[in-house]
């Protein structure tokens, strides 16, 4: 049972993580931002690992 719980706060913290670092690049476009955002908020795992493989890269070039 501790490890469901350790596995639901790295989650949650991994998600405010991602969260925090899409607010605080300035984008040319804020659209990006705000899908970026949603993605990472209503696909919670799903959202969350195609952020780290993709959309970081994608923030960090734009």
């Amino acid at each position: 049972m501790v490890f469901i719980y350790l596995i639901v706060i790295g989650w949650i913290s991994l998600s405010i993580w991602a969260v925090m670092d899409i607010a605080k690049y300035p984008y040319n476009k804020r659209m990006r931002k705000l899908v970026w955002t949603n993605i990472v908020v209503l696909f919670p795992f799903i959202g969350l690992l195609i952020y780290l493989m993709i959309g970081r890269k994608s923030l960090l070039s734009a």
